[in-house]
């Protein structure tokens, strides 16, 4: 393979692609990224002691996890615009493997980390009954727990 073809063939196939480029596996990620969500909140809630946490749950969870997908999207976009960056002024590091895959990836992943935080803190918890700090905590377990950490695994180690 050359060199210019293993360019272009990093650029079509990081894991992270499928996060911007819609295909079969979404049918799994929705679902799981679903329960993911909901797991992490219901256990917050518990842990917080939050009352009424089912209705809590039931007037965010959609926003919640639509959240989570916008904020993978734009940090999926970043490490892409990284990569291209990276390739228009001809880095010799290489995305695909380890460790080129991971050092690329944590800017998208810290990105989509604090873009759902201040969304949820906003959007999905900003008109519920709960105080400031129940919002905060409750938005931080969402992006500590709910960020998208598999953007940093190398296709091939």
């Amino acid at each position: 393979m050359t060199k210019n073809n293993l360019k272009l063939y990093n650029i079509l196939f990081p894991i992270w692609l499928f996060w911007l480029w819609p295909t079969v596996i979404w049918l799994i990620i929705l679902p799981a990224n679903f329960v993911i969500d909901t797991l992490v909140l219901v256990i917050a809630l518990k842990v917080l002691h939050i009352g009424q946490a089912f209705a809590v749950w039931k007037r965010s969870i959609v926003k919640v996890w639509l959240i989570g997908f916008v904020s993978d999207f734009l940090g999926a976009a970043l490490i892409l615009a990284i990569m291209l960056l990276l390739d228009a002024v001809g880095s010799p590091l290489n995305t695909i493997l380890f460790p080129g895959t991971t050092i690329i990836s944590i800017p998208g992943v810290l990105l989509s980390g604090v873009l759902i935080y201040f969304f949820n803190r906003k959007l999905s918890f900003g008109r519920q009954e709960l105080t400031a700090v129940q919002i905060h905590k409750l938005s931080l377990a969402l992006a500590v727990f709910t960020a998208p950490y598999a953007m940093m695994i190398p296709l091939y180690g």
